[in-house]
């Protein structure tokens, strides 16, 4: 994306997130307390929300964050303390998107309604950790089902292991903490959720950790707790992407995920649990030939139902956080990786496997790809210049 005189590129981009309407997209720092947005159609900086201005705040860092509607956003702040009240926060903030339009983009340094961005809510985390039994808090994400009558509703991953459901509707309130015990073998590590489609009911989260401890969980919004455990087969080593496909043949669902140390894909029936690709391995494809130079260590993924296809963002050989130094890829290729799945359970490489090279995203330095989503119509492949695709390097 491009920058503005109005705009500094902050510490360690993390996650892009488009808007519901897809007219925006907003990308969070996990090393600072900022979130851009960014227009989507002109790939440009229109609001910067600076969590410092959160009254009674103290440190910070915005790990991700979701949008509620098309102009609330909710940063998840994984270790800010709120008027004294440790182990993170949640910050609603309300976007004024006409009035920004009116004013041409809003400063990162004066935050207000007069400058389309007015703060509404904030919500300390720490005192869940009762609740939900853990020695502490470290929210890391937040996601709902935005379909149906439950898309107030939030579920929190932590961690530093259970969590939480936030309604997110006026000053936002914990209405359910789910207690550790509940979540089985995976005592930290929560990360990403994904919706089901279409059970507005039903979300998935993700937890994993850079060892033997992975799971999936299907969390019912209508119920407040965990309805299924999914079983990760014992060679997934770091999970760290999830994603629903719906077969085209049979109109069944399955869960994609992907793990980042081991570099392989499973697939679930989302139904049955059963387990339909156990531990396919992303860089088998790499090994020999002209593309044994490139390696895939992936990051988060997005499933783009309009050409059946699995594009994972990919890590470089020198990741600036998260992964430990033992499980660097001294070969990893940061960049965007493009899986093909006929029918969700039959994964291929095609001829465009590797779709960005590190020269064409940073100029200088050494790049390490993060996040990545769908922007804009489903079509919008097929048009030149434009993939509808977005990775954030960090």
């Amino acid at each position: 994306h491009q920058a503005s005189r109005r705009f500094t590129p902050r510490h360690k981009p993390h996650m892009v997130l488009p808007s519901p309407n897809h007219k925006y997209v907003a990308v969070s720092y996990t090393s600072d307390q900022f979130v851009h947005i960014l227009s989507a159609e002109a790939k440009q900086m229109v609001a910067c929300i600076d969590a410092r201005l959160v009254p009674g705040l103290e440190g910070g860092l915005i790990h991700t964050g979701a949008w509620y509607g098309d102009d609330h956003f909710v940063m998840v702040d994984m270790t800010g303390s709120l008027y004294g009240v440790q182990g993170g926060a949640l910050h609603k903030f309300f976007i004024n998107f006409t009035r920004i339009e009116e004013r041409g983009s809003c400063r990162c340094t004066n935050n207000g309604a007069d400058d389309g961005l007015t703060h509404e809510a904030s919500l300390a985390i720490g005192p869940s950790a009762v609740g939900r039994g853990t020695v502490g808090t470290k929210p890391i994400a937040i996601g709902t089902n935005p379909i149906g009558a439950y898309r107030s509703l939030y579920f929190v991953t932590d961690a530093k292991g259970a969590g939480s459901i936030v309604d997110v509707t006026g000053d936002m309130a914990v209405v359910a903490d789910l207690p550790l015990e509940a979540f089985g073998a995976c005592e930290g590590g929560g990360l990403w959720t994904e919706h089901h489609p279409e059970d507005e009911e039903v979300l998935i989260a993700q937890y994993g950790t850079q060892g033997d401890k992975q799971c999936l969980y299907q969390i019912n919004l209508k119920e407040k707790q965990i309805t299924k455990t999914y079983n990760l087969p014992a060679a997934a080593n770091d999970a760290h992407g999830i994603a629903f496909c719906k077969a085209n043949s049979t109109g069944k669902f399955f869960l994609l995920n992907t793990n980042r140390v081991s570099a392989t894909l499973d697939v679930l029936d989302y139904q049955t649990g059963e387990l339909v690709v156990d531990s396919y391995n992303l860089n088998d494809r790499f090994m020999s030939g002209d593309e044994r130079m490139k390696m895939l260590m992936p990051d988060t993924i997005y499933y783009r139902a309009y050409d059946s296809a699995l594009y994972m963002a990919a890590r470089g050989p020198s990741p600036v956080s998260a992964v430990k130094p033992e499980n660097f890829n001294p070969n990893a290729t940061a960049g965007l990786f493009k899986l093909s799945l006929t029918d969700c359970i039959d994964p291929a490489y095609g001829n465009d496997a590797f779709l960005l090279t590190e020269a064409r995203r940073v100029p200088v330095g050494s790049s390490d790809v993060h996040g990545v989503r769908g922007v804009g119509p489903t079509d919008v492949g097929d048009r030149p210049g434009r993939d509808g695709l977005g990775a954030d390097v960090r």
